[in-house]
């Protein structure tokens, strides 16, 4: 018997690893998931230096460059050990010899490390770095630790050229009710002293301010969730801005003299018009168009000499490029997009006399590579890539996919097919948020292991995503449950009538793409064969009731914006009170610590499932938040979602 046993468990457990059911993760899975491995290039005002953030051995470390001979500048690389509890994560050159950069703090083997705001100062001229600022803010007097204390989230807002010791901030206040009106400080960069320049003018207001600091852009959102705005000009007092455009106004820079401030609008209210780049004067509010993009998303403004665009780029259906002068920086971009068409073109740095820039050429195929050009050279050269091993896969790129919803509204998505082979199936992939986010025309690790592991997927920015102007977003408000996933099926549709992908179509999301992931198997029941629902919602009124924003400045006024509050409304829209609708087999990711989509909303409806026959796998992880954030814990979640979809693929 012992022997029929054993002999039985062999022919088990060989059948399993022949079966695709069980089948290994590919290679290339553990490789996207080590995300960049350079990032963050930078280059100092002189154009001495060039700093980049480099991942080794699973930690970041800061290196100061020679631009010249690229070699590390002894004693001004930053690395934090495991006994330091953090890591560096990003930072940008204040002045010649100055770099401030960020870390994110605990950092252990067992924890997800976060961001409390701390900011750090590397001299090139001394020998250890400053702990500028941290959460518990400074004090006015910060070097003798007296005055009064300022703390809550700090932002620089500007160097300032005729100060070298100095730099403008605007620090805001925790408070969950918005607290105190923000204010912007004067913070001495050999100290951290702070002195009071202006106090905002209301609760959670954000600021521009021009090159100078002197004239002040603020604008902040009210508990009817419209948006007053405001300026000011040194010695005078807050005046109002009067912005009534039909989609609303997005300040992007203050020119240097303070004269006008630039942004993005959209100046007719259809929920496909274009969006706006616009010059306000700030005095008289008069208006000019600089540049109608159309009903496009990406829009990305880079400003030169006076604080002036100097050129813009966008994303239709591939990178677009416009020039509004001949300074250097536009022309260099502009020889780059020529030389590598279809590729986003980002110059990330440039020096003080634009004789030295970094750019970044990457695609939704590719991490992407940095170059400099150098004046002095007349050409560019290779720095790094972001991820060698990476661009090695050689990836596909997104196939823009644009189609009509059956009200008449345009839409647009990106379709990501396999290397290798026929698609098994569709998988519609939902993003997060939802209104704000979207799909970009960008690298995504997560859609591009869904097509290694042989499926075909598209990723469709219904109306609410973000990208498209306020008009688009605010479409999707009250239209969570609704109006949205049919523009999420529709665009599915639209997909498999054009590329012959078969029969099967799945649909896989998270935070929002989850609740929508689940919340489709009640609205379109007959549509989709499986769902794969990671930190997902399954009952709204749950979901108001105890996420980590709930009760927050300004929270409600979204709540009822986006979601809605009618207890009738919102039990409709939500899957475990409609379980009876459901038919299609549902894989459950949810991380244990999760705040924001809480647990116990994924413990409730797997309760609530355990009443039911429906078909269904839940995950619950360990020290994981939304979303999961270590690289063991992720490998497990995409065996657990290949496996569950092969069984889809062969019932």
């Amino acid at each position: 018997m012992k022997f029929v046993r054993l002999l039985t468990a062999c022919v088990s457990a060989l059948l399993m690893s022949l079966s695709p059911a069980y089948a290994a993760l590919p290679k290339s899975v553990s490789t996207l998931l080590d995300g960049a491995e350079f990032s963050n290039a930078r280059i100092s005002p002189t154009g001495e230096f060039i700093s980049v953030v480099m991942k080794r051995d699973k930690r970041r470390t800061l290196i100061v460059l020679d631009r010249v001979t690229m070699a590390p500048i002894p004693g001004k690389s930053v690395r934090y050990e495991d006994d330091d509890d953090m890591e560096v994560s990003g930072g940008s050159w204040l002045t010649d010899t100055l770099f401030a950069y960020a870390v994110q703090t605990e950092n252990r083997e067992d924890h997800r490390p976060s961001d409390n705001g701390d900011l750090f100062l590397l001299d090139m001229e001394q020998d250890l770095p400053v702990h500028l600022w941290n959460y518990r803010g400074n004090f006015t007097n910060n070097t003798l630790g007296k005055g009064d204390l300022i703390s809550g989230f700090m932002q620089p807002i500007s160097s300032l050229p005729d100060d070298a010791n100095n730099i403008l901030v605007s620090v805001s206040p925790f408070s969950r009710d918005g607290g105190v009106r923000p204010a912007l400080y004067r913070m001495e960069l050999a100290t951290g002293d702070m002195k009071k320049m202006i106090t905002g003018p209301a609760r959670a207001a954000q600021f521009r301010a021009n090159k100078s600091g002197n004239t002040v852009i603020s604008w902040w959102v009210k508990p009817d969730y419209t948006t007053d705005f405001a300026f000011r000009r040194p010695d005078q007092r807050w005046q109002p801005l009067e912005v009534d455009f039909q989609g609303g106004f997005q300040p992007l820079r203050v020119s240097d003299d303070g004269l006008v401030v630039y942004g993005l609008t959209q100046l007719l209210g259809d929920i496909n018009a274009g969006q706006q780049l616009v010059k306000l004067t700030l005095d008289t509010g008069a208006l000019e168009t600089i540049k109608d993009f159309g009903f496009v998303s990406e829009i990305d403004v880079s400003f030169g000499q006076g604080g002036h665009p100097a050129f813009a780029q966008w994303i239709g259906d591939k990178p677009e490029l416009a020039l509004f002068d001949n300074s250097r920086p536009a022309q260099i971009v502009a020889g780059f997009a020529k030389s590598f068409p279809g590729y986003n073109i980002d110059l990330v740095g440039a020096d003080d006399a634009e004789d030295n820039l970094i750019i970044h050429v990457g695609s939704p195929g590719i991490m992407g590579e940095y170059y400099i050009w150098e004046k002095s050279e007349g050409k560019a050269r290779y720095l790094f890539s972001s991820n060698e091993a990476i661009d090695q896969l050689k990836l596909n790129s997104f196939q823009s996919v644009k189609y009509q919803a059956d009200d008449g509204v345009d839409l647009q998505g990106w379709l990501l097919m396999p290397k290798n082979g026929k698609p098994k199936a569709l998988v519609n992939y939902i993003h997060g948020g939802p209104h704000g986010p979207y799909i970009p025309h960008q690298f995504d690790e997560r859609m591009q292991i869904m097509a290694e592991l042989g499926y075909a997927v598209f990723a469709p920015n219904f109306r609410g995503s973000g990208g498209y102007g306020q008009n688009f977003e605010r479409a999707g408000y009250l239209q969570w449950g609704t109006r949205m996933l049919d523009d999420m099926r529709q665009g599915a549709e639209a997909v498999k009538a054009r590329y012959g992908l078969g029969e099967k179509v799945y649909i896989m999301g998270g935070s929002y793409g989850g609740y929508a992931s689940a919340q489709s198997l009640v609205r379109h029941s007959d549509y989709y064969d499986c769902s794969v629902i990671i930190a997902g919602v399954f009952d709204l009124e749950q979901q108001i009731d105890t996420w980590d924003a709930g009760k927050g400045f300004n929270t409600s006024g979204y709540e009822k914006a986006a979601i809605g509050s009618d207890p009738e409304f919102l039990r409709e829209n939500s899957i475990i009170h409609n379980l009876d609708r459901v038919k299609a087999p549902m894989l459950i990711v949810h991380g244990r610590e999760d705040t924001r989509t809480p647990m116990v909303g994924a413990e409730t409806m797997v309760d609530a499932l355990k009443q039911t026959k429906l078909k269904y796998e839940y995950h619950f992880y360990d020290r994981e938040g939304h979303g999961l954030y270590f690289k063991p814990n992720r490998i497990d979640q995409y065996k657990k979602v290949q496996k569950f979809l092969n069984r889809c693929d062969r019932s």
